[in-house]
C-alpha cells in the first residue's frame, strides 16, 4: 500500500525587517502624539507590536532615534515649502494665503506628526540631537515673518500688526484645527462631518485674513487660487 503523501506545510510568515521597522515607527507615533514622549516607555511600544522590549532594540538604538525617524522628513519638508513660498514671485497676501494653506495641508495629512512637532518643542530645544528641527522651525518662523512685514510695509496689512503674535495664534489655530477635523467623531459637540478640509481651509483662510488686512480691504477676496498654485509649485520642487 502506498504511504500517505508528504504534506508541505507552508511556513509561518515572518515580518520583513523593514515592515516591522514601520510598525515600530507607527505605534511610537501614535503614542508620542497621544501620551508624550517622556511618558512613553519603549516597553509600551514594543508591546503595541506584540515584539519584545529587546527585539526592538535590533531596529533602534534609542529612543531618540524613534522620535527622529518620526519627524525629521515632515519637520524638513514643511521648512522648505515654507520657506520656497516665502521667496516666491508673489505679493505678501498671495504668499501668506499660500503658507496657510500649505501648513494646514500637512498638518491634517501628517496630523500625529505635527503634534508631536509642536507639543514637544521644549524637548527639541533642550536637544543636541534635535537642533535640525529647531533650526527648520526658525527658519519656517523667519519665513512667516519675511511675508507679514512686507505686507505691513505694503499697505496690505496693518502697520501696527505685532508678528510674533500674529504668527503664534496663527500656529496655534492651523494646529488645534487639524487635531479637531482628524480625530473628529461625529457627536453633535463635535460634528466635523459636516464639513471638508476645503471648507476648514476657507473658514481658517477668512478669519486669518480679516485679523491682518487693512480695515479698508478686510472685504476683497481671498486669493485662495492663486496661492494654491504656488502651493503646488513648492511641494513639487
Amino acid at each position: 500500500m502506498a504511504g500517505n503523501p508528504k504534506v508541505t506545510r507552508a511556513k509561518p510568515e515572518v515580518p520583513a525587517m523593514a515592515d516591522r521597522r514601520e510598525r515600530i515607527l507607527a505605534a511610537a507615533a501614535s503614542r508620542f502624539a497621544e501620551f508624550g514622549f517622556g511618558a512613553t516607555t519603549v516597553r509600551q511600544i514594543a508591546d503595541d507590536v506584540d515584539i519584545l522590549s529587546g527585539s526592538l532594540y535590533h531596529h533602534f538604538a534609542t529612543k531618540e532615534e524613534i522620535l527622529g525617524e518620526i519627524v525629521r522628513d515632515a519637520a524638513l519638508r514643511l521648512n522648505r515649502i515654507s520657506m520656497t513660498i516665502a521667496a516666491a514671485p508673489a505679493d505678501a497676501e498671495q504668499r501668506l494665503v499660500a503658507l496657510i494653506v500649505a501648513d494646514l495641508g500637512e498638518l491634517t495629512a501628517h496630523q500625529s506628526i505635527h503634534a508631536i512637532l509642536f507639543n514637544e518643542r521644549k524637548f527639541f530645544r533642550r536637544s543636541a540631537d534635535f537642533a535640525y528641527v529647531v533650526k527648520a522651525k526658525k527658519e519656517t518662523y523667519d519665513a512667516w515673518a519675511q511675508v507679514l512685514g512686507e505686507g505691513a510695509s505694503q499697505g496690505l496689512f496693518r502697520p501696527d500688526i505685532d508678528i510674533f503674535l500674529t504668527i503664534s495664534t496663527i500656529v496655534r489655530l492651523l494646529n488645534s484645527g487639524a487635531d479637531w477635523y482628524t480625530h473628529e467623531d461625529g457627536s453633535p459637540l463635535d460634528a466635523l462631518k459636516n464639513f471638508s478640509l476645503d471648507q476648514l481651509t476657507d473658514f481658517y483662510l477668512a478669519f486669518i485674513m480679516r485679523g491682518v488686512r487693512t480695515a479698508d480691504r478686510a472685504g476683497k477676496p481671498v486669493p485662495r487660487e492663486v496661492a494654491e498654485k504656488l502651493v503646488a509649485l513648492a511641494q513639487n520642487l
